[in-house]
């Protein structure tokens, strides 16, 4: 998973620079510049938080975080369904009706949790 690609992304198409982005989640604004970059690794919460600043459902956040190989063994239907939920918010604002209750702020379920958590946990490993 790629956090720092769906935050830049995100935060572009809300067009909200970094310094209200941090505001909204009650961080520095420099952290959210090294969360860009990928200096810094985001924890669950962070990512959470981000999310709801941004007005993302955080399994559309997730998918926007997603590479090649995060999604290689996941169900097709799945990951279309999550992609036509996302092109939809993106293109027309409007968020998914199939989203599961997500939206809004609040907590991911539990599997959406676990995984990115092992991604974050992961990362934490290998940089520190």
């Amino acid at each position: 998973m790629d956090y720092s690609k769906a935050i830049r992304v995100a935060r572009a198409l809300a067009d909200m620079p970094q310094r209200e982005l941090a505001q909204r989640v009650s961080i520095d604004a420099s952290l959210i510049s090294m969360l860009e970059s990928g200096k810094r690794k985001p924890s669950l919460d962070t990512l959470e938080k981000i999310a709801a600043a941004l007005g993302i459902p955080f399994h559309l956040f997730t998918l926007l975080a997603s590479e090649a190989e995060d999604v290689r063994n996941a169900d097709p239907k799945t990951v279309q369904r999550l992609a036509a939920g996302l092109a939809k918010l993106l293109l027309t604002g409007e968020e998914d009706e199939d989203d599961g209750g997500r939206a809004g702020g609040r907590k991911a379920p539990d599997f959406e949790r676990q995984s990115a958590r092992r991604q974050t946990e992961g990362s934490q490993r290998k940089t520190g």
